[in-house]
């Protein structure tokens, strides 16, 4: 079992991953969406283990399998994922298409300031190592 954090912004009604899916589902993805789906719901049953995810410079995307879409995330342990939304592939590369690389580009943006607030305690794991606890807003 995991816990699963999204990105929402300041004055946004849906999070960017709820974002990610009422935009590509209106856009003919829908079995993409499903194959994330349920790659999420693998991690549910088996954890965040690394090999379930593309390491992608300093976070991670999924689905592993072949999808036409990237869904782009901070594996923070076994037990914790933040997902954020993303886009579709262009090519071999992240950069190669706007909507995978600005989401690539957020994800190492949240990574960074994750890590300084952890740093300075302002962020910590729970007890039982299963959720982010403290200041969870990160100004980017």
């Amino acid at each position: 079992m995991i816990t699963i954090y999204t990105i929402r912004f300041e004055g946004s009604e849906l999070s960017e991953t709820n974002n990610f899916v009422k935009e590509y589902s209106k856009n003919g993805f829908v079995e993409d969406l499903d194959m994330i789906s349920s790659w999420l719901g693998y991690l549910k049953d088996r954890g965040a283990e690394p090999r379930y995810f593309r390491s992608e410079n300093n976070v991670s995307a999924g689905p592993v399998a072949f999808s036409r879409l990237r869904i782009y995330c901070i594996r923070c342990s076994q037990n914790i994922v933040i997902l954020d939304g993303g886009g579709e592939k262009k090519g071999q590369k992240t950069q190669d298409g706007a909507e995978t690389w600005k989401a690539m580009k957020l994800m190492m943006d949240i990574d960074k300031r994750l890590i300084e607030k952890i740093r300075d305690g302002d962020i910590y794991y729970s007890p039982d190592l299963m959720k982010l606890e403290g200041e969870l807003f990160i100004d980017i």
